[in-house]
């Protein structure tokens, strides 16, 4: 009897193939006393933690300190900010949060003016706009959230992940993560979006063009339960 045998050996490989696209996202990494000294502070969720093999060459010699951690919640990064915040006084700050958020606007902007808030007023605040499976449910609103901020925030600019996506620049292996030069892409929009609204040195070395990085190829979306996966 063959398909007995054979269904067990494909749902391990299956198994196997999530575990090995999801494990980069598992990793978790929070400011120590040596990040002192940091003109950049990274704060996110799994799509965070996924620049970092990528993002320090794009921002030249600057020291980052990062603090993120798979699953993050807003709320939950504000809490790591203002443990961040005790150690590092960062010039500007990357935010990568919001995709495990519930749906609500309004909740979402109150969660961003606290961020905001203890950032402080002097850094400049780069943060990437949203995109989600529709297993994590809807998430226009908070888009829309962020756009209003960002409209009334001078200090706040936003990076076009949503329109990356959209526009097929990235392949998203699980519907929601990128591949490994997805995260390139995402860095390099990270990196050109500090470098134009954060007068910060561009490096003599690499990097993008007007927010518009170079390569690409096409996003995917898988169906599946609703879990705090980014």
């Amino acid at each position: 009897m063959p398909l007995p045998l054979r269904l067990p050996a494909a749902l391990f490989a299956a198994a196997l193939l999530v575990l090995l696209l999801l494990a980069p996202s598992r990793a978790v990494a929070r400011v120590t006393p040596a990040d002192a000294s940091a003109d950049v502070l990274v704060l996110g969720d799994s799509l965070g933690v996924g620049l970092r093999p990528s993002l320090a060459g794009l921002l030249g010699d600057t020291k980052i300190a990062w603090d993120v951690r798979s699953g993050r919640t807003t709320p939950q990064g504000l809490t790591a900010l203002r443990s961040a915040m005790r150690i590092v006084h960062p010039k500007t700050v990357i935010v990568s949060l919001g995709t495990n958020d519930g749906p609500n606007g309004a909740t979402f902007a109150t969660r961003i003016a606290k961020v905001l808030r203890d950032i402080g007023p002097n850094a400049c605040v780069v943060w990437a706009d949203i995109y989600r499976p529709a297993r994590k449910g809807p998430y226009a609103a908070l888009n829309t959230t962020l756009a209003y901020e960002a409209q009334h925030v001078r200090r706040l600019h936003l990076v076009p992940w949503l329109a990356a996506v959209s526009a097929q620049k990235v392949t998203l292996p699980d519907g929601l993560h990128p591949d490994p030069t997805g995260f390139e892409y995402r860095a390099q929009l990270i990196a050109d979006a500090v470098h134009k609204s954060c007068e910060f040195p561009v490096p003599t070395v690499g990097g993008g063009t007007d927010g518009a990085p170079s390569g690409g190829s096409t996003a995917t979306g898988t169906g599946g339960t609703t879990a705090p996966d980014a």
